[in-house]
């Protein structure tokens, strides 16, 4: 019987791998054809880079007349040029169409080198470079340099998939573009890339989509540089070669950063009006991982064109000799991950083509798709935001000292002092409070029994809670300085691509603090939350830190990727905002407004590029109505009269660091070296600034701005709805127009009426 079921056991062994013989056999039939010739498909599986039977990318615009109409929403209308892939956006009301590729009517006067119009006119250009080889040169090119051609080009829904093939280069890029409501958005399909030897270090994707010349139109790029910067067109600009290229979220000091003194990108946006005809951009996935690439005329071709440059690889140091600082440059291996890339684009009505429209457009994607609640106050009068100075230390002969500046029971009386003064809604930032000072980061609590310990701290917010003033602990979780938290820098710092713990040097005579990994200062934060909750603080006031840096880590204890990073961050703060109720940060990041109440000292500049013409409150007409912020300390400002103009232009509420007697004592500290503190010096300028903003502000603090512009050189105008506008003049003499008289460094609040 064992036998017998052996040999049945056998015979099916045998009748199956025939089967599978016959089977290879007809597979073998198939692939070579008929004529003994490879079929398609074996080459394709064994070569996807093979061009045979393909159709090379043609140079040149493509022809308009071939587009056809593929989708449709009530607003839009998207067409595609099957030959190109390149698309067309037109608004249904007024007939205005946006291309992907540059503007046919001027293209032939485009003076450009042959590559680079190819370059120009390709959907995509990409830069690559041998990464094994840390001597080679990267290398930036299109379709029709890489001896491309279209793949599998595929109408679907509301939109089109493509792959873009560089056999060249051994490379494939899919694509989709899709029709929504008010926006056409292009995403790169990441799971579909496919790289050969060579590395691909970044990609722009339609990057000429809505670009115009200069040509005798009135137009600019809006970068979200600062507040906001407009580049206006121009057809002789100086120094023509400079671009503009920065990452979304700031710098990754866990890789090389060439040194532009720009200042870092809060928001993932950017947008161009030419005329009555604009767009603004949302990056709206992936914008961990992109720059915001600019390009005036004369810069690269005669367009002024703005894009979205998603970052793949970036340059690192790897150093080889800790002790001499040798090493070289070469890019990182594995390519940046995460889960999708998006751009959408948003075409505007020719009434809403200025950055008040973009920041509109902006403002509304942050409450409909990002959970931003509008502001909600029962105050009449507006806030009044004070930094009150707790302690620092500054370097003695063999150990640092301690700057006491304000106890706990002094800042009572400061903010008595405030209180009495006639400003009644206030908030305070109690910074410097943990052990040993402001600068020291690393086991916050207790509070230092110096200014009044946890007893002081707890009765001085009873204390303002009294006067419904809320209070907010300063906190920087981001660095250490102390090794307190059971933070050992070897095993908990973060670590760039090289390995190298990470250092931030502020003072030259004090200790580099170590940066900290993510992963670890979520667990410190989390730890300490409840003791800000013992406390009665009513939010924690992140600092330079969390909500701000973004870096990558590459500690293989707490490794996280520049996406994960933000992610890590969001749920320290929803835990926080969860806890305490309440947050604030400074200049922060928009990734983090859905939790954040504040955004304090908000910048209010740009970074003063030769090629971009003027600052914009851009962040500001975004904010206002969604989140209270502030500028710079008033009492730290260098042109006062000036700046407190711009802040009430700007629609932006007073700050003010101060602290109790021993101000003078800070002037050698390691933070806080200003001389000036003391809050009995400023109460009577304080109290005349705060009337001069709230008479200015106070009918407004709920309301967004609409309108922002220029009525003369140094004379700007805030619209707020519809019937309530802000006047402000700069200049030394007044400013007069139809009835509107406007002092010199004055303003004038005007409810109703026509514009000037």
């Amino acid at each position: 019987m064992t036998v017998r079921k052996i040999n049945i056991k056998l015979v099916m062994k045998l009748l199956l791998f025939a089967v599978l013989l016959t089977g290879i056999g007809w597979f073998a039939l198939v692939a070579v054809g008929l004529w003994g010739k490879p079929a398609a498909v074996a080459v394709v599986a064994a070569n996807p880079f093979d061009t045979k039977g393909t159709v090379p990318y043609k140079a040149g615009l493509p022809v308009e007349a071939n587009f056809e109409q593929i989708a449709e929403s009530d607003q839009l209308l998207l067409l595609v040029d099957k030959a190109s892939a390149h698309f067309q956006v037109i608004n249904k009301a007024t007939g205005k169409i946006w291309r992907s590729y540059p503007e046919p009517k001027y293209w032939e006067e485009e003076t450009v080198p042959n590559t680079w119009k190819n370059n120009l006119t390709s959907p995509v250009i990409i830069e690559y470079v041998n990464a094994k080889n840390y001597k080679s040169s990267s290398v930036t090119a299109g379709l029709i340099e890489n001896q491309g051609y279209l793949e599998n080009l595929q109408v679907k829904e509301n939109g089109f998939t493509v792959t873009f093939a560089l056999p060249k280069v051994q490379l494939k890029i899919p694509i989709e573009v899709r029709l929504h409501k008010d926006y056409v958005e292009a995403r790169i399909l990441d799971e579909g890339i496919v790289e050969g030897a060579l590395s691909l270090l970044n990609i722009k994707l339609y990057p000429l989509f809505g670009a115009q010349p200069s040509a005798g139109q009135e137009g600019y790029l809006l970068l979200p540089d600062g507040s906001g910067s407009l580049i206006h067109f121009e057809a002789d600009r100086l120094m023509q070669q400079l671009t503009y290229n920065e990452s979304v979220y700031g710098q990754d000091l866990s890789y090389y950063n060439e040194n532009t003194g720009r200042q870092g990108i809060t928001m993932p946006v950017f947008g161009l009006k030419s005329g009555d005809q604009a767009f603004v951009a949302i990056i709206s996935e992936g914008e961990s991982f992109a720059n915001v690439y600019a390009a005036p005329s004369g810069a690269v071709g005669r367009s002024n064109w703005v894009t979205t440059e998603w970052q793949y690889r970036k340059k690192f140091f790897q150093s080889v000799s800790k002790s001499t600082g040798e090493g070289f440059y070469t890019y990182s291996g594995d390519k940046f991950i995460t889960n999708a890339r998006a751009t959408r684009y948003y075409p505007l009505l020719p009434n809403k083509s200025d950055y008040a429209g973009m920041a509109e457009v902006y403002r509304n994607y942050l409450i409909q798709e990002q959970g931003v609640k509008p502001l909600e106050t029962n105050k009449k009068d507006i806030p009044l935001f004070v930094d009150i100075v707790g302690a620092d230390i500054e370097k003695g002969l063999f150990a640092d000292s301690y700057l006491k500046a304000t106890t706990t029971e002094e800042a009572t009386e400061l903010v008595r002092s405030i209180y009495d003064s006639g400003i009644q809604h206030l908030q305070i930032q109690f910074s410097g409070w943990q052990q040993d000072g402001y600068s020291t980061h690393g086991g916050y609590f207790p509070v230092d029994k110096r200014l009044g310990g946890n007893k002081g701290m707890k009765s001085f917010i009873s204390f303002a809670h009294t006067l419904d003033i809320p209070v907010y602990l300063t906190a920087n979780y981001t660095l250490n300085t102390n090794g307190d938290d059971r933070f050992w820098w070897r095993r908990d710092g973060l670590r760039n691509l090289a390995g190298t713990v990470l250092e931030e040097r502020g003072n030259e005579d004090q200790d580099a603090a170590k940066f900290v990994s993510p992963r670890f200062y979520e667990k410190v934060v989390s730890a300490d939350l409840n003791s800000y909750k013992s406390l009665g603080a009513d939010g924690i006031y992140f600092e330079d830190g969390i909500g701000k840096q973004v870096n990558t880590d590459f500690n293989s204890r707490y490794s996280a990727s520049r996406a994960e990073v933000v992610d890590v961050q969001r749920s320290i703060l929803n835990k926080s905002k969860e806890v305490l109720g309440s947050l604030a940060a400074n200049n922060v990041n928009f990734y983090a407004l859905a939790q954040i109440d504040h955004v304090h000292r908000l910048t209010a500049d740009y970074s003063y590029d030769v090629f971009i013409s003027e600052a914009i409150p851009f962040a500001q007409i975004v904010l206002h109505g969604l989140r209270t912020y502030s500028l710079e300390w008033s009492n730290l400002r260098d042109e006062f009269d000036d700046e407190l103009l711009r802040s009430i232009e700007y629609g932006a509420y007073p700050a003010y660091v101060l602290s109790g007697d021993k101000a003078a004592d800070l002037k050698n500290s390691y933070s806080y070296w200003y001389y000036s503190l003391n809050y009995k010096d400023w109460i009577d300028h304080l109290r005349a600034e705060y009337a001069k903003t709230n008479e200015a502000l106070a009918a407004v603090q709920e309301q967004f701005i609409t309108g922002h512009r220029t009525l003369a050189p140094n004379v700007k105008e805030t619209e707020y709805g519809s019937d309530y506008r802000i006047i402000v003049n700069y200049n030394q003499t007044d400013y007069s127009k139809d009835g509107i008289i406007v002092p010199a460094k004055d303003f004038v609040v005007i409810k109703g009426g026509t514009k000037p």
